[in-house]
């Protein structure tokens, strides 16, 4: 898939969000014209923040608490057919420093990493860093077949897995008939 495709599918997908949440199309360019990418920016990269802004937006919108987070941990998402696999990569981030809850339709995963583990008044002052530390906060939108009742997560080498069954023969959508 070419990089305007992947683009255009994304910008089509968070239309179709909009759609849902709010009951309305999207506004058209003439109406609100869209920004456009900063030329040093890296497209996908661009699009995928702007993505996470809205889901996190959309979160808020929903009544989940708000959190100021400082980095954003990365993730992988895989669907198979019957289950849905969430991968967080969380080095140096203890097991009890995680939370993760469902709701609305939403995953959410937040916690926090000291920016130095170890003893609390030691003589070291922080100079420089390029890992990243504080709270984080991450929100997935769920596929609506998703059995987040059957949800299991666990933690293990700084990998945090998220394993979500799916409902088998559900579909995402489905046409009704109008009589």
């Amino acid at each position: 898939m070419n990089e305007t495709a992947s683009i255009d599918g994304a910008i089509d997908q968070v239309e179709r969000l909009y759609r849902s949440v709010t009951g309305r199309d999207a506004p058209s360019l003439s109406q609100e014209p869209y920004a456009t990418i900063p030329p040093e920016r890296i497209p996908q990269e661009h699009v995928q923040e702007q993505v996470d802004r809205l889901v996190e937006k959309l979160a808020e919108f929903s009544g989940s608490p708000a959190i100021a987070s400082q980095w954003k941990p990365p993730i992988s998402l895989w669907e198979g057919s019957d289950e849905v696999l969430i991968s967080v990569d969380l080095p140096g981030v203890p097991r009890d420093a995680v939370r993760v809850a469902v709701g609305r339709g939403f995953l959410e995963i937040t916690g926090s990493r000291q920016d130095r583990p170890g003893k609390n008044g030691d003589p070291f002052e922080l100079k420089y860093a390029e890992h990243p530390f504080g709270k984080f906060r991450r929100t997935i939108p769920l596929p609506l077949d998703a059995r987040t009742d059957q949800l299991q997560a666990q933690m293990r080498d700084g990998l945090l897995e998220i394993h979500i069954p799916r409902e088998l023969g559900a579909k995402d959508a489905k046409t009704i008939h109008i009589d």
